[in-house]
């Protein structure tokens, strides 16, 4: 035992350093992914490796500076001894500690603690340097300018992270980006007519409002040459959310990389000083290492490998590093586009626009994804016929077993229910096309929206908007479950030839409507109950998610008790009846259920737009690196049409709600029950669900 225990101790140091340069390859080809996916798995692990990596380090260092004197070191066991070329590996801990291009900061939080990092990276480096000058490495002149060449970088790179994160705080003041007009080397191609290339010089050019927005500034105090409306732009939803998904991504760099840092002269000079002195330290290495002169006599073999491995695996990355954050990198394209540099500027498109780092064109730069949750997830009821992902099997088994111990209460399993039950499906070109339309439509000066058939639940509503949004939501969550679960049960009863015929919206047509109406709903309910970051959305909503959701439960489901469950046709007649009571469903017949389906779909859209609106920019920052969200996107894309609290245009849920409020800001019902003129008002006494 006491063996072993001397064998960890003489090798700790080589295995510390090794599981640091292990932990940074990591980070340099996951760091990224985080960008392109919701996977929580993914996610934690990255924030494992994030964390680890500088305890590692500067566990390794501490570890270099407890060792004895060299001057006074007569141990013939000691570290000095039998592994001189360990106090090497001190300044490689510095470039470790100086982090990946592809990671800088995990979360906002990071940026702003930029002046902590500082403070760290001068304790770090003076530690470093007291290991360099206690291990007797400047007895050997080869040693000594190994290490010097290696210190260079290693300050340079934790300088590098410390100057990132400060670029990185949207809050910093001081550390604003010169106006957009300033920057007349960016090629003058058009969003319209040059397709993605023109996407890409939108998003630089006016990448200085984008960061202004993303900090909770207003559109004037941004000012003209900092902000572009896309008003007058003739470009289809796909092409609208591409241009959106471009400018994120590059938001995404500026916030989270090194990418901000590297496109200044000050960086890139950085950088290549960084580069040739870790070629020239590789280089001073090889020749002492295969010279007598070298003064590495009684070297462990093991030690000279690491020290290889060290060098030459830092070299790769950061020419792996200069490929794609330097060449692949938009502003070095367009700045080469602007200097007539052709040749040079294919390369870096090619790079750019193809490359597994770059901005391709092909593939979504965001998870794409849009949140799901449903009020019978809520309440753990069955679903027959449909097959059950992992996490809803697992919550299942959950169920039972709480339920046999008596605390099968939904509310009390509703923190459990919101991770496994909640999952994401893919935001398609007809979610896209409604959003776009429907803001146009707003923006074109056509607000008004004639609820025909939602008239009598907006009216109902109407007193309800200001006091609980979850509530209304959950209401109208509950309406649209019924519908589809009717239409569904119609189309079934067609297909097994037991009706005359199949309704009139029983195509494909009405089949894409009502998937957009379902995903809409259960995404703006997964926002208001389930959502991580739901404080993002305080602003709008009033209340805990768990009284709303058990508010909805008793009035709806009073029969139902708290802990139990059922099937979902059971619990979606239950809730028939009691719309049925209060007369909300009231000109929801068959006969017009697909312009029902049309009216839900317009109205979850207004809701979402409404959310956007209200939400909190500094919230939409942090979900770029979360995968993205699509609320994100409907917020800048109503920044671009001028709408939302942020712009001129400001939406509110009912004009009980918006108060006096207006001036000089145009203010946009979502709900408002007076938007039906009499000429378009329905004869509903007779109308039944079916």
């Amino acid at each position: 035992m006491e063996s072993f225990g001397q064998l960890i101790n003489e090798w700790e140091i080589q295995s510390l350093v090794l599981l640091s340069f292990v932990l940074q390859v990591f980070l340099f080809f996951t760091g990224s992914l985080r960008r392109c996916s919701r996977n929580a798995a993914l996610r934690v692990t990255i924030w494992v490796a994030y964390l680890g990596a500088d305890v590692v380090a500067i566990y390794a260092l501490g570890s270099l500076s407890r060792q004895k004197d060299a001057n006074m070191d007569n141990n013939n066991g000691s570290l000095r001894r039998n592994h001189p070329l360990a106090f090497l590996w001190a300044p490689f801990l510095l470039i470790h500690l100086g982090g990946q291009d592809t990671i800088t900061a995990f979360s906002l939080e990071d940026n702003k603690l930029w002046l902590r990092h500082m403070l760290n990276m001068l304790a770090q480096v003076s530690l470093a340097l007291y290991v360099f000058w206690k291990s007797g490495i400047w007895h050997s002149v080869w040693l000594l300018l190994v290490a010097i060449f290696v210190f260079i970088p290693g300050i340079i790179k934790y300088a590098e992270r410390t100057l990132a994160l400060m670029y990185g705080n949207v809050d910093n003041a001081f550390v604003r980006e010169p106006s957009s007009r300033s920057r007349w080397w960016i090629p003058s191609k058009d969003a319209e007519d040059d397709g993605y290339e023109g996407y890409i010089c939108f998003a630089l050019r006016w990448a200085p409002g984008t960061k202004d927005m993303f900090a909770g500034r207003t559109i004037g105090w941004a000012g003209e040459g900092n902000y572009k409306k896309l008003t007058n732009y003739r470009l289809d939803p796909i092409q609208f959310f591409k241009l959106l998904d471009v400018e994120f991504c590059i938001m995404y760099s500026d916030l989270y990389t090194k990418t901000r840092l590297l496109r200044t002269t000050t960086g890139v000079v950085l950088r290549f000083i960084s580069l040739v002195s870790t070629i020239v330290a590789l280089v001073l290495f090889t020749v002492s290492s295969s010279s007598k002169a070298g003064g590495y006599g009684g070297t462990v073999v093991a030690d000279i490998v690491i020290t290889y491995t060290l060098l030459y695996g830092g070299f790769l990355l950061e020419v792996c590093a200069a490929a794609t954050t330097l060449v692949a990198s938009p502003w070095t394209w367009a700045w080469l586009e602007a200097k007539q540099h052709r040749s040079l500027a294919r390369v870096s498109w090619s790079l750019l626009s193809r490359g597994s780092f770059g901005l391709q064109e092909t593939r979504p730069l965001w998870s794409n994804t849009m949140g799901q949750y449903t009020f019978l997830s809520y309440l753990g009821c069955d679903e027959p016929g449909t097959t059950l992902s992992l996490s809803q099997r697992v919550m299942s088994k959950i169920r039972k077993v709480a339920r046999c111990l008596g605390v099968g209460e939904a509310k009390k399993l509703f923190w459990v229910s919101k991770l496994l039950d909640s999952k994401q499906e893919a935001v398609d070109d007809n979610i896209r096309e409604c959003l776009v339309q429907e803001l146009q439509r707003i923006r074109s000066g056509r607000p008004r929206r004639q609820w025909r058939r939602l008239r009598l639940f907006v009216t109902q509503a109407a007193p309800e908007l200001a006091l609980d949004l979850i509530y209304f939501i959950g209401t109208l969550h509950l309406i649209t479950e019924v519908c589809l679960n009717n239409r569904a049960a119609t189309a079934s009863s067609a297909a097994s030839g037991t009706t005359g015929g199949a309704d009139d919206d029983d195509d494909d047509a009405a089949d894409d409507l009502a998937d957009t109406c379902r995903k809409l709903s259960n995404y703006m309910f997964y926002l208001v109950v389930a959502h991580s970051a739901c404080a993002s959305l305080l602003q709008v909503a009033t209340g805990s998610p768990e009284d709303a959701l058990e508010l909805l439960r008793q009035k709806f489901l009073p029969s139902m008790s708290s802990g139990g469950s059922g099937s979902k046709d059971a619990i979606l007649r239950q809730v028939s009846d009691k719309l049925r009571e209060r007369r909300t469903f009231m000109g929801l017949s068959a006969e017009r259920r697909k312009e029902t389906l049309e009216e839900l779909r317009d109205m979850w859209v207004r809701l979402l737009m409404y959310t956007a609106g209200k939400s909190r920019p500094a919230e939409h920052a942090a979900q770029l690196a979360r995968g993205g969200e699509l609320l994100t996107f409907v917020w800048l894309l109503m920044l671009r049409h001028e709408l939302g609290d942020c712009a001129m245009h400001r939406m509110e849920l009912a004009p009980r709600q918006a108060g006096g409020r207006g001036g000089y800001f145009k203010v946009i019902y979502v709900a408002d029950p007076h938007e039906v003129s009499p000429e378009h008002e329905i004869d509903d006494t007779n109308t039944e669900i079916s």
